[in-house]
This record gives structure tokens, sequence and C-alpha cells, in this order.
């Protein structure tokens, strides 16, 4: 039987999950109502195994099958994918946020690009939390992924010079990493390789999923890399960690980090209806290329009770290795490669909310890289959600359970609307993570930047609405504070955005910026001097929207976003000088417009594309964009990265433009191919003393930092 958790030790945190998240009343396994916001644990794996059965039970006998979507009158609901309003990628939607104080340039784990240090790390939403990326840097040594392989750059002298790369193999897809000291670790989306093929050349590629995780395995996989930089003209891969999984999100506090992971049952086969449909006595009964809908109707419902009892007998059937991830550890550090297996998570450490939101689960592991790379112990949660948020001492995670009924068309008034649970854990120590409490607030949250602590308590920007309505949407501030178990509403305001949704956010100090857009794009400013009273007290109107606002500044916010017309039409991208010092008439002082309407920017998806140094007043991000010849009828596509001067006075001035040179010695199949498909795109920048390096799958270049200039190029090797 479940019990409530309360102050349970996570050297390893947390987990939640989409798998399922359809029903269902808040009762745990053996009978009981429970509160919706807390976590509960599991006693033993008799325990996780009859919860797990329950539900699944309860999903096939409602709907016909685990995902969610009713098979009985054909309306396919979300596979679990949060509903309305969440980012499928968890960490990477296209909000803006976090805590870095106007003028720090963010930062990374080691300090960030802002006082007397002389480089810029990676743009963090708050000092001293690390976020995974595809490059980082300690102001001496640059290591970046692209294709394929790890590379180190010694950027210590008078010209950085490439030492060394090491490839990561053939099954890599979206590696991030963290650096720390002699270690980095690597965190890669993998996919399982068929080797029935014979491979490339005839040997197999890549981690054989189906030899540990069974033949059915082809789901994604997460791949925790460490990798000894000690030397750098020697890099070595020196573990691999392999998880069932997917990766949502990472933070690393000193040297700590905390991976997420979520991750579906995996052996379970389940039974489609059209496995038992009776086309042929169907066929018989109405005649061939006949329809009546009735007597449709009539064979599918059979044939759905057939496949109800045949998932029912798979779910008795099943254990706990179903239900809960698996790894595989492969340590190379002695040279021969030794592997172990098993499941990721003990069944004790596995929780579930009060209120059931999913049979997946989202794991979160601890690996500290001043020690070499273990499986440690990790703790679960069977719910829905993805949103991960950390300040230096708190870990937050926030939970939106699916529930068609909220979404239904004929939905009643009180049946709509939707609820995100908030779970806090502290992460204040190195060996360990510690279940603090929970709470609730109206709505869904665009992502990570939604949440923001300060002062100790949690302030909370989400967006409700009513059903399919959008006439009822509009968007709350809501702070939550702490006290015993229970994150208490202590405050709230709404009707920010009516009709429209949250498109970014940030809070800084005790004030929050809110971007809403559905045609005009609002800027609220939120008094929350106050914790208990939050109030709008300043809004701007303007055309377009901003996808992320960034500090540059006393009193000022640069925004990255859209221009639009007055008509809510979106055009080229845009950036927006904001005064704010006056939080009662926020003032857009300056704008310009990059590109055409076709132009786009990482930026506007993924925070970490942008740089600021503060120092030079230098903004930076990657842009993509493409031109028509109307004489031959012909489009460019291009790709660089742009640096802006932004000055109260002076507006917004375009220092110059950086572009790599397409790659040599590629193997095209046409011109086009290799004008086209090769064509290298730019994806980060970052300063290291008098320079700026800008990041493509091509290389690394360095330009002057004033002017931009080209200064070093160095092309990364092939695979």
């Amino acid at each position: 039987m479940s019990r409530r958790l309360s102050t349970l030790s996570l050297p390893a945190l947390l987990a939640l999950g989409l798998f399922g998240a359809a029903c269902s009343d808040p009762q745990a396994p053996g009978g009981g109502d429970l509160d919706p916001r807390v976590l509960y644990s599991f006693e033993g794996c008799d325990d996780l195994l009859d919860y797990t059965k329950a539900q699944a039970k309860q999903l096939i006998d409602e709907y016909g099958n685990v995902y969610g979507y009713d098979y009985s009158n054909g309306w396919w609901g979300w596979e679990g994918d949060g509903g309305f309003g969440t980012t499928g990628a968890g960490e990477s939607g296209g909000d803006s946020g976090g805590e870095p104080q106007p003028g720090d340039g963010g930062g990374d784990g080691n300090g960030g690009g802002g006082g007397g240090q002389d480089y810029s790390g990676t743009n963090v939403q708050e000092v001293g939390v690390d976020e995974p990326d595809v490059v980082k840097t300690d102001g001496e040594r640059i290591l970046a992924v692209a294709r394929g392989k790890l590379h180190f750059v010694d950027a210590s002298g008078a010209s950085p010079a490439l030492r060394g790369s090491v490839s990561l193999g053939a099954d890599v897809w979206d590696a991030q990493m963290f650096m720390h000291e002699d270690r980095a670790l690597l965190l890669v989306r993998a996919y399982p390789y068929y080797y029935g093929d014979g491979g490339i050349d005839g040997q197999p590629q890549g981690f054989d999923a189906q030899k540990w995780f069974g033949e059915d395995y082809w789901n994604s996989l997460v791949r925790m890399i460490e990798v000894d930089i000690s030397d750098p003209d020697n890099l070595k891969i020196v573990a691999n960690l392999y998880i069932t999984g997917d990766l949502v999100s990472a933070r690393m506090v000193e040297g700590v980090s905390r991976v997420v992971v979520r991750s579906q049952p995996t052996g379970l086969m389940w039974k489609d209806p059209n496995e038992f449909f009776d086309w042929a006595a169907y066929e018989k009964e109405v005649g061939v290329g006949n329809w009546d809908e009735a007597i449709y109707q009539k064979y599918w419902d059979k044939a759905l009770e057939q496949s109800k009892v045949a998932n029912h007998a798979l779910i008795d059937a099943s254990t706990v290795e179903n239900w809960l991830p698996r790894y595989v550890f492969e340590d190379l550090s002695g040279g021969e490669a030794k592997y172990t297996q098993g499941m990721l998570l003990d069944c004790d450490r596995v929780m579930h909310s009060g209120v059931y939101s999913g049979l997946s689960t989202l794991s979160v592991l601890t690996a500290d890289l001043n020690a070499n790379l273990t499986l440690g112990k990790g703790v679960g949660i069977f719910s829905e959600g993805e949103t991960v948020y950390a300040s230096k001492d708190n870990l937050y995670v926030a939970t939106t359970p699916w529930n068609p009924a909220d979404w239904a068309i004929d939905a009643k008034p009180e049946d709509q609307g939707r609820t995100t649970y908030v779970h806090k854990f502290a992460i204040d120590t190195r060996d360990r993570a510690d279940y603090l409490a929970s709470g609730e607030v109206r709505g869904w949250l665009l992502s990570q930047w939604a949440m923001s602590e300060y002062k100790g308590d949690l302030r909370v920007a989400s967006t409700d609405q009513l059903g399919w309505d959008n006439a009822t949407s509009e968007s709350f501030v809501t702070v939550l504070r702490q006290s015993g178990d229970d994150l208490q509403q202590i405050g709230q305001v709404g009707g920010l955005g009516k009709t429209e949704q949250i498109h970014g956010v940030r809070f800084i100090g005790d004030t929050g910026y809110v971007v809403t857009f559905r045609q005009i794009d609002p800027l609220y400013t939120v008094d929350v001097s106050d914790p208990t009273k939050p109030a709008v007290v300043g809004e701007l109107k303007i055309p377009g929207f901003s996808a992320y606002l960034h500090p540059v500044g006393e009193g000022l916010i640069l925004g990255v976003g859209r221009d639009g017309t007055e008509e809510g039409q979106v055009t080229g991208l845009q950036l927006s000088l904001f005064d704010v010092s006056n939080k009662a008439a926020p003032v857009q002082l300056h704008k310009t417009t990059i590109g055409s309407e076709w132009g786009w920017s990482e930026a506007l998806f993924d925070h970490k594309a942008f740089l600021w140094w503060a120092k030079t007043g230098l903004a930076m991000l990657p842009m993509e964009w493409s031109s028509y010849d109307e004489q031959n009828g012909s489009y460019t596509w291009e790709h660089g990265a742009f640096g802006f001067n932004v000055d109260k006075e002076a507006g917004i001035q375009l220092v110059g433009q950086i572009q790599h040179p397409e790659p040599q010695g590629q193997d095209c199949v046409d011109e086009w191919d290799c004008g086209y498909y090769w064509s290298p795109m730019l994806r980060r920048s970052l300063v290291i003393g008098d320079l700026v390096y800008t990041l493509s799958d091509v290389g690394l270049k360095a330009s002057a930092l004033a002017g931009l200039g080209d200064k070093h190029w160095i092309e990364f090797p092939q695979e």
C-alpha cells in the first residue's frame, strides 16, 4: 500500500511521465483518496506492480488502450504530450526567463561571463546553475560537439589550436555536455541500430539495444558518456551508461549534475482492435465494397472487447522490469569493456503523485563529475509532465496531468481548465536530494522559465483556458511559499493576455515580465515585491512578440522575437530594446528587423543560442535566412551570426556578420547538395578575451571582438 512521502533522501532525483495519462481518480491501488499535490512512495516491488497493473487495466477498460485515446467513438486524444500549452522538448521552449542580474552575461557552472571574468559561459537561467550545451569553455579550453565527435580546442595561446577529437560513435543524436575540471559528461539521445542488415561495410554500428533490452525495443536511448579530457591530445571515453528513455533536462551545480530521463514501459506488445477485426465476416454480411456504419460498429465492438481481454492477460503477465527503466553500464576504464545491467530504479525509490498522471517514469540521476561515472541510485515518479527548474539549492518539477474531459468539445465549464502540480526538492548537498513540499497552480506552464525562486518563494507564470475556447484564455502569476510539506499559494494575479497565451516570461528581482500573443503583443510588468499581493502595474502593446527577454543594463531589456502586423501576421526576426525602469510605463525605445520574413534564429527557442557580452554591449545570435532572385526564380539560403551593439541612446546597431566557410572535401551528390545541405549553420557564440568564437557543425571561427573581423578558422575533422 502506498504511503505518503515526507523528507525522503534522494541521491538522484525524480520522475514523471507521459504514458497514458488520461485517467483517473486519485486513489491508491489499495483504495483511499489521496492528496493530488503530494508524492507517495511504494513499499516494494509488489506494491509498485499492483499500482501499475491496476492503472493500466483501468485505462484498457475505459479507453481500450493505455494511450488515452478513445477507440470506441473514433476520437483520438493526445498520447500524454502534456496537452496544449506544453513544449514537447521540455526545456527548449520559445520562452525567456531567469535570474541573472542585468549585465552579467548569463553564466555557467564556473561563474558565468560577467564581473571581472574575461570569458562568457553558457547563457543559463540561474547564475551558478549550469545547463548542458554543445559547447563549453573555461576561458582556456573549448570543448565542442560537432560532426559526431567531441573536439578539444586550446584557446590559451595567441592562436587557438585543435588539440584532439574523439568519436562518439554512430548512434549519436542531439549531444549536449557539462565540463568540470578534467572530465566532460556528455548527454546523448541515441537510437537502437538494426543489426540484421549487417551494419556499415558489414560491421554493426552503435549500441545493440535489442541484445540488451529485447528484440522489440525500438525506442530512443539516453547515453551518458564520461570523457577524460586531462590529456587534450588523447581524449578518452572511459564509461557509457545506456538508459531506456529520452533525455528531458539536466542541471549542474559545483560539479554535481542531475540528469532527467523520461522512460516508457518496455516489452509490452499491446494488441490493437484492428488485429481482431473480422473483415471477412463483415464483408459477407454487408457485401464486398459496401459500407454499413451500424454493422461495422458491431464488429468493431467485438474486436475491441477481444483486444481488452488480450491486453488484460498481457498486464497480468507483466513484471516490474516491464514498467521501470533499464540500463546497461559499459566500463572502459580498464581498456577491455566490462558490462553490468539491470533496472535503473529500486522499487522503494519510486513514487507516484496523488492524482494518476501516467505510467512512464521520469528519472533524475545524480552524477558527481569529481568522481567516475557510476549508476548511483535514482528515484522515479509515475506522473505526467516535463518542466524542470532549478536554483542553486532547490529543484522543482511541474506536472500537468492530461485529462481528455478538460478538452472535450461538449465539456461543461465546471469540468474545464487545467491544474499544474509543483514538487520541490532540496539539492543543497552533493550526495542526495530531499523531497520538501508540493503545491499547485491554475493552468499549464510554457517551460522552465515559467518558474523562478526569489527569497525562498516560487513565482510561477501559467496560462489557462476553458476547453477549446481561446476566448476564455488568460494568464496568471502565482506565488507559492513552503509551509511544512505544502507549497501554499500566498498571492496571485490573473487577467493577463485575455484570449492569448504566454510566449515569453522573465523574472528579474521583484518584477516579472510576461509576454502574451495572439494578435498584438502585450508586455506586462508584474510587481511581486509584496509576494502576497502581486499586481500588474504596466502594459505595453506592440505588433509581433518577444520570445526571449534578456536584461542588458539597469532598467533595460532586450527582446528577441518576431515582428508583426496589427492584424497579428508574423513577419521578420526582430530585436527590441525596452526601457522598464518605470514599471508602470514600459517603453519600446528601439527596434530593428533582421532579414526577410523567412528569417529564423535558434535563439527564439533556445536561450543558449543567445550571447550578451556586457563589457562591450554586444548581443549576438545565430540566424538563417533566405532570399528570392526574381530574375532566375531561385532561392538562396544562408546561415550566419549577427552581432549588435545595444545602447539606450544609440539604439541597436549592427556591428557585423560572421559566416563559416563551406567544408572542404565533402562528398556531394551535386552542386545543390554541397551548396544547400552542407551550408554550415552557426549555433553558438562565446567570448574569450578580445575574440568572439562562433560554432557550427563544420568548425570554430575566432573573430575580433571589435568589429567581428575574421582572425582564425579551425575546421573539425570529419567522422
